[in-house]
Formats: C-alpha cells, structure tokens, sequence
C-alpha cells in the first residue's frame, strides 16, 4: 500500500521534471555550442581581427588559431510570448597569440517546433 501511495505521488512530479529538458535556455550547453560555432565561423570577426593584429607573438600554428571563451554568466534580456525565442547577452573572450580581447556578445536563440537550436549574433560593435 505505501509503495502505491509513493508512485502515485511521485507522478505528478515526474510530469513536471519531464517538460524541463525541452525548453530554451541562454546558457545551456548546447546554446554556448551554437554562439561559439557561430562567432568562430564568422571570418570577418572584428573581436579576432582586433586581437590578431596586436599580438606580438610571431605566427605559428599554435598560436594563430582563435581561442574563444564565453563568460560564466549568460543572462537573458527577453523573452517571446512562446518562449520560443531568447535575446541573451554576456561576455566573450578570444585570445590570438599573446593578446586576449573581452567584448559583451548578443544573440538571439530559437527553437523551432522540432526542437532544432539556431542561433545569431549580433554583429560586435566597437
């Protein structure tokens, strides 16, 4: 009877848990993933282009490739009605060489109804 009453009363919990590993987040893993890939696809990047021409240290294969960081913290600042759609915002760093450069990085994730992730940057502005 106990172990009865205990199922019946962890399934609504379970219904809840189950919903949460579906939705939209600023900084899951799989959001950070996506901004990396998008800023480091990105060849024309100003954070890079800035950091890789004041670097002192002579090119090598080492040292030439980007090296990204994003901030511990990423916030979202809005939310669509369908919680489909995230701005978020947060720091970013990329170290080329010997010279490392910080900039704030905004984007925009979406979920479409399939659960596929696109993100997008905006463009840094200095």
């Amino acid at each position: 009877m106990a172990s009865r009453l205990l199922s019946l009363m962890g399934f609504p919990l379970l219904l809840v848990l189950s919903g949460c590993g579906d939705q939209l987040e600023c900084d899951s893993i799989d959001t950070r993933k996506a901004v990396l890939q998008a800023i480091a696809d990105d060849h024309r990047n100003p954070l890079v282009n800035y950091a890789a021409r004041e670097s002192t240290a002579k090119p090598d294969p080492d040292n030439s490739k980007p090296q990204y960081l994003l901030g511990e913290r990423i916030v979202t600042t809005s939310t669509s009605k369908d919680k489909r759609t995230l701005q978020c915002s947060g720091g970013i760093s990329v170290s080329v060489g010997d010279v490392k450069a910080s900039k704030e990085v905004e984007f925009t994730a979406q979920k479409s109804a399939d659960g596929k992730l696109s993100v997008s940057v905006a463009p840094f502005q200095f």
